[in-house]
């Protein structure tokens, strides 16, 4: 009996040593996902990379999660060094490169590590549409569908379908008045009408007295704010009631104290919240909700397949090219006598 209780006990020993160390081993691997936040920490975005790590510090909590930060210099060549660096130690996640020119060049480099990567505040188009590979996203929305989001809106406050547009004759007018046809058009809506002014003028009200036999339902004006004021007061000398939707240049001081007066409802066309930029607050956020995802994925295996909004159906922040599912841009209108930056205000 006494023999058999020492078996026993050896047994128990030998037990409780192979079960502390396969927790010890699962602590040690809990303990090895590392995640690198890379940014700016010099210069004049110096604060976007302390902004991130607090995010990403946050969005780990109560994980064993390690967290090491590296300084790109808001620079391309820089980055890519860092990011060089950063994958010959084979990290987990890597979040950040706010600066569009730096996250465009690291991507390369942690796409051919197959490292993930989660670009933050990066709005610039080529880091998806020359997307450098399978592992590499963007948390943030894109400059280049302010176009498509204000066709969007102005077709909904067009029940007749009628929409003009007013355009300043710039590069920047021109190039949405461009996006926001080709986007009604690929709706199937009612060609707009669209009226060029000469910038600099007193007013436009020969220009603008044509829209009134159309009349419009609502006006989207693309151009600036000195233009945006005078082509509101040539539309009350019309009596034009069409709501007018301006583009985001002109989400100013400004312009809210001349659209005060306007006869009809006027937004402007702003970024949608949490859809990027160099803000320190916005990045902060943006580094928690990018911790979260990548810790939500993890448990599918595979991070970066789970991630990618294949058209699978399944419920992903990302879209196939690995664009994050946010608003890039929402009309939004005069809250209190200045323009509203919530993202819901346009619904």
């Amino acid at each position: 009996m006494r023999a058999l209780s020492l078996r026993h006990l050896r047994f128990w020993i030998g037990l409780t040593l192979v079960l502390a160390a396969g927790s010890r081993d699962s602590a040690v691997a809990e303990a090895a996902q590392r995640i690198v936040v890379a940014g700016p920490a010099t210069g004049r975005h110096a604060e976007t990379l302390p902004a991130m790590m607090a995010g990403a510090r946050r969005g780990a909590a109560g994980s064993e999660l390690s967290i090491d930060e590296v300084d790109d210099g808001c620079d391309a060549a820089r980055a890519a060094g860092a990011a060089r660096e950063i994958v010959s130690n084979k990290p987990d996640l890597v979040i950040g490169h706010p600066c569009p020119a730096a996250a465009i060049a690291a991507s390369r480099v942690y796409a051919d590590a197959g490292v993930v990567f989660i670009a933050l505040g990066v709005r610039h188009p080529e880091l998806t549409d020359k997307r450098a590979g399978p592992t590499i996203f963007r948390l943030a929305g894109r400059d280049d569908l302010q176009g498509a989001a204000a066709a969007s809106d102005l077709m909904a406050m067009a029940p007749s379908g009628r929409i003009a547009i007013v355009q300043d004759r710039t590069a920047y007018a021109r190039g949405l008045t461009a996006a926001v046809t080709a986007a009604i058009a690929a709706a199937k809506g009612m060609p707009p009408v669209v009226v060029p002014i000469v910038a600099g003028r007193r007013d436009y009200d020969g220009e603008l007295a044509k829209l009134s036999g159309l009349p419009p339902d609502v006006i989207f004006f693309a151009g600036y704010p000195s233009e945006a004021a005078v082509v509101l007061r040539s539309l009350r000398k019309a009596r034009l009631g069409a709501a007018v939707i301006a583009s985001d240049a002109n989400a100013t001081d400004d312009f809210a104290k001349a659209a005060e007066g306007s006869l009809s409802q006027v937004k402007v066309m702003v970024r949608g919240a949490g859809s990027g930029g160099l803000d320190p607050g916005d990045l902060d956020d943006a580094a928690a909700r990018a911790v979260a995802i990548w810790r939500a994925a993890r448990g599918s295996g595979d991070p970066a397949t789970f991630m990618s909004g294949d058209g699978s159906g399944r419920a992903s922040p990302f879209d196939a090219k690995g664009d994050a599912r946010v608003p890039s841009f929402v009309a939004v209108p005069l809250v209190a006598g200045r323009w509203s930056k919530s993202a819901n205000a346009s619904e």
